[in-house]
């Protein structure tokens, strides 16, 4: 945070929406499944242990950032992630309890209270907030949902403390990913069609091996405000407008199985976020460009991340670039007419790291050779969200 935090908010500005999503990042030791302690990782890649002492270090950072958005007009999300510090594992496999200490302290402590502190003391009482208590944390959710559960009231009560924000505008939200949204069930292919049209059998043969608590997932979805979903669209080249939400549907049909009804919790009054939404170029490993437009379009989650090079840029491809501008196109044409039929999209949040960004707001995204950014699609969405 600091100095780069302002700059990529002045960055976000010149997108002219009216909202804009922080995701504070608090790191960890231990494997891709287990927990050994937390940290905060600070500007050179060292990660600092967690004190009381750390903790409003980190705290105050944030509150200062938020802050200057804030005083800018800007509406705040706030998008709670939780990465590996010793290498890249996905936090949807993640076992942990966000109660539970781990080296002494807990989620709770390092993540969540220190990030709706710093809203609180932030924030003008006209600010509208989408506090997102976690990204991708499918195992977490699905085994420890009564924890969960418990933190949605007290995680408000801090973002509402001293009068600071009303009820109405402090918002909570869980957010997943569109698919293998449990953590638990495990599939012999990456690809989301073939994910969808084989759950209900994957499901049936491995859900009685895990200890999911689904009856309190779905208390979790009907307590929160804001349902939030990783939904990266994965698309052909040539996708036509009515298959924009096809990551919308495969959300809803894994949820079912908790019980959960996207549409009629949408009916009832929730809003849908998109809080990760984009397009990579990159492959799995994240070492390289894509080798086909069609896992491009296919595959959007996979991209390149930093430092910037030529040769990390998939977007120099022409093919590449002409996709990306017309995924942004299309989607600024769904987003106008609501983002539905079927699930109506309150706000989408792109992705703005990496070979993902395709916005310019990443202090790192560009360098004296080249850009992730495309100025068109910068003025396409600007034009956009000045309409809104």
């Amino acid at each position: 945070m600091g100095a780069p935090c302002f700059t990529m908010v002045d960055n976000a500005l010149k997108l002219k929406a009216n909202s804009i999503k922080f995701v504070p990042t608090v790191h960890y030791w231990g494997n891709a499944q287990s927990i050994q302690r937390f940290c905060y990782r600070d500007q050179d890649y060292s990660c600092q242990d967690i004190s009381p002492q750390n903790i409003a270090k980190y705290k105050d950072l944030l509150t200062k950032c938020v802050k200057y958005a804030v005083s800018k007009g800007l509406d705040i999300a706030i998008l709670a992630h939780l990465d590996n510090m010793r290498e890249y594992t996905w936090r949807n496999i993640l076992q942990f309890s966000p109660k539970a200490s781990y080296g002494g302290y807990s989620y709770k402590d390092v993540v969540l209270k220190p990030m709706a502190d710093a809203v609180n003391a932030a924030v003008k009482p006209s600010t509208k907030v989408i506090f997102t208590l976690n990204g991708e944390t499918g195992k977490s959710v699905s085994q420890y949902s009564k924890q969960w559960l418990e933190l949605v009231p007290e995680v408000r009560s801090w973002l509402m403390a001293g009068g600071r924000l009303p009820r109405p505008n402090a918002n909570i939200a869980v957010s997943l990913n569109y698919n293998k949204l449990y953590g638990w069930i495990d599939f012999d292919s990456i690809s989301p069609e073939y994910i969808s049209k084989n759950f209900d059998r994957e499901w049936k043969e491995q859900v009685k091996k895990y200890p999911m608590d689904l009856p309190n997932m779905k208390r979790l979805y009907e307590a929160i405000d804001v349902l939030g979903v990783s939904a990266y669209p994965p698309l052909t080249p040539t996708f036509k407008y009515v298959d924009l939400p096809i990551a919308l549907q495969y959300h809803s049909q894994e949820l079912s199985y908790a019980g959960i009804n996207l549409k009629q919790l949408l009916n009832s009054g929730k809003k849908l976020v998109i809080s990760e939404w984009g397009v990579g170029g990159g492959t799995q490993d994240g070492n390289s460009i894509a080798k086909s437009l069609a896992d491009v379009a296919g595959f959007p989650f996979f991209g390149l991340w930093y430092p910037y090079a030529d040769n990390k840029n998939p977007w120099k491809i022409p093919d590449y670039a002409g996709y990306r501008r017309y995924l942004y196109r299309m989607t600024s044409y769904w987003l106008a007419n609501g983002g539905g039929p079927q699930f109506p999209v309150a706000r989408i949040y792109v992705w703005t790291a990496g070979s993902w960004d395709a916005l310019g707001v990443h202090y790192k995204s560009s360098d004296g050779s080249g850009s992730w950014a495309d100025p068109s699609i910068i003025a396409m969405v600007a034009q956009h969200n000045s309409k809104v």
